[in-house]
């Protein structure tokens, strides 16, 4: 008796330990939500400058309104969205300001990151002439041009050793998708972008690190310009 007994207290806690690892490995529910509502906001399905309105959301996501408020209150810390005990919570509206802010930023890290990575190998450039001969022939979808962009910088700067730096740079690029995502649906913004890319690759293939920086900054700084001309409120 006493053996069986021990048996099936053995099980039993084999299977909370399954349990137990199950939830470990199981994403808090509240970083799912976010990342559902991160993406909405990055494609402006919810308007820069509109109010949340959180019965709907949570509807149209189906979560209950704790784990969806969890989630905006971390999107809050984020700079994504504002607080109010009035009104609930809005959206960040897309600024010159924040442009001002985000861009010099991120330029600054890749170009640190580029440093830190050293020169690329023959491989390397080849598959960034191919993201961007692919990013030069998108003539439609501006979330392919972001995914072909985000690609490419990603494959530029991917032997950076500096794991921290890489995770900041996605961190600022994330406010940045925003504007990203306005930016990359004026088709002629595309060859620009296009042509340094092409002149980092070149640098790089010619072992010339600090030319490849130099244009590298100019890209974001070509991007940044072309994208205050377009914000009505410059």
């Amino acid at each position: 008796m006493r053996s069986l007994k021990n048996a099936i207290v053995s099980e039993v806690l084999m299977l909370v330990r399954g349990d137990m690892e199950t939830i470990g490995q199981r994403r808090p529910r509240r970083e799912e939500v976010r990342e559902l509502i991160l993406e909405r906001l990055l494609k402006g399905e919810l308007a820069p400058g509109s109010r949340v309105k959180e019965v709907w959301l949570a509807n149209e996501l189906g979560v209950s309104r704790t784990p969806l408020r969890e989630a905006l209150f971390r999107l809050e810390q984020e700079g994504f969205v504002r607080a109010d005990p009035a009104r609930g919570f809005t959206v960040v509206p897309l600024t010159a300001r924040e442009v001002r802010e985000i861009y010099p930023i991120i330029w600054t890290l890749e170009c640190l990151a580029l440093r830190t990575a050293g020169l690329v190998h023959a491989e390397q450039c080849a598959e960034l002439e191919r993201l961007n001969v692919e990013l030069a022939e998108e003539a439609e979808a501006s979330q392919r041009r972001i995914e072909l962009d985000t690609r490419w910088h990603r494959t530029l700067l991917q032997h950076c050793p500096n794991g921290r730096l890489l995770r900041l740079i996605d961190a600022q690029k994330q406010v940045a998708y925003r504007y990203e995502w306005a930016f990359m649906r004026e088709t002629e913004v595309i060859p620009v972008s296009v042509q340094q890319h092409a002149e980092i690759i070149e640098a790089l293939r010619q072992q010339d690190l600090e030319r490849a920086v130099e244009v590298l900054e100019l890209n974001w700084r070509s991007g940044m310009g072309m994208l205050l001309q377009r914000l009505d409120w410059l």
